[in-house]
């Protein structure tokens, strides 16, 4: 640490002795000492501007950034309204005066974490309303009950300003006006031209779509009566020809089903659950001929006699059965009714 005093001591004295200014010298030892205590103390202390030449008018940002051990302890004294520094003009010998910066926005500061290592950032936002060389003097920071300063820095100011013909305007003009969020109403207003095409758009699309479902061809959909919906059945049931497989019962109990079927709906009776002597009683109180009635009845005997006898029987028979049924559906059926035809 003494070699380190020795040697700031040494560039000091030839500073003044070279240069002849005395603060020039003070700076320039400031600025070693800070450095040679940055490194012995193992503190990063570094000051930089975003520009080094703007308008006058325009801001600068100072960034003041400490790279330090982490749970170090770091404060600093911001400015709030001015900010000092030193001008020197381009065209003029004299050496410095003192000046103050705009403090655009408040002082912020920051700290990001890395491993075991955390880094301070401190930001001003300075306006400079003088034109020259602007030189911003080395910040004071403390860093555990230590004071350090940051290196000194400078950029220049032209004599452009903000507005027209160098003319020193209102900040606020130099700024566009934002519009206040229109209304539905006046959205409506301004932009009438898209409500009218998406109206129009719509009408259309809905013309086009009635037309189009009106111009389809009406499906007409077939119902078949009861006479015909069972003669069908008939039909189907001895194409099947179930008692070439052996199963002569479950033929004639499909056959009885249908019939069944067929009489309890052409009278409105419930013959599906009733004994043959039960459905013959019934179908004579409905004023069905006898004859007719006893052709049924042969039917359902030539059913019974499968089904719980055992009974067999020839193709020859089997098909007169279904003759038999046919001749009753067509001697019960009205004649007035006829196949119905409805739209889908």
């Amino acid at each position: 640490m003494a070699k380190t005093i020795h040697i700031v001591r040494s560039v000091f004295s030839l500073c003044r002795a070279k240069e002849g200014n005395v603060l020039r010298a003070n700076r320039l030892f400031v600025c070693v000492y800070c450095v040679c205590t940055s490194v012995a103390f193992g503190q990063e202390l570094s000051a930089y501007l975003n520009h080094d030449r703007v308008k006058m008018g325009e801001a600068v940002v100072l960034k003041l950034v400490v790279k330090l051990p982490e749970n170090s302890d770091i404060s600093i004294e911001p400015y709030e309204k001015e900010f000092p520094a030193l001008r020197k003009k381009e065209d003029s010998r004299v050496s410095e005066n003192r000046i103050v910066l705009e403090i655009e926005s408040a002082f912020k500061d920051t700290i990001k974490r890395s491993g075991n290592k955390i880094t301070w950032i401190g930001s001003y936002s300075l306006v400079a309303w003088d034109t020259g060389k602007i030189v911003i003097p080395p910040q004071k920071v403390i860093i555990n009950d230590s004071t350090f300063l940051f290196n000194e820095t400078a950029f220049t100011v032209i004599s452009e300003t903000i507005g027209v013909q160098d003319e020193l305007f209102d900040i606020e003009e130099g700024f566009a006006t934002v519009p206040d969020e229109l209304t539905w109403l006046q959205w409506l207003k301004t932009y009438w031209y898209i409500t009218a095409g998406g109206i129009v758009l719509i009408t259309a699309s809905v013309w086009w779509y009635i037309k189009r479902k009106n111009k389809q061809p009406v499906k007409m959909e077939t119902v078949m009566s009861l006479k015909d919906r069972t003669l069908f059945a008939i039909n189907v049931l001895d194409k099947q020809k179930l008692w070439q497989e052996g199963k002569l019962k479950q033929h004639y109990s499909e056959m009885s089903h249908i019939m069944r079927s067929y009489l309890s709906g052409r009278y409105g009776l419930n013959l599906l659950e009733r004994t043959t002597f039960e459905t013959k009683a019934l179908l004579l109180q409905t004023g069905l001929p006898a004859d007719t009635v006893e052709t049924f009845m042969t039917i359902l005997r030539q059913a019974d006699m499968v089904k719980f006898a055992n009974s067999t029987t020839d193709e020859l028979n089997i098909l007169k059965i279904s003759m038999l049924a046919k001749q009753i559906v067509a001697e019960t059926s009205p004649l007035e009714i006829e196949s119905e035809e409805r739209r889908s």
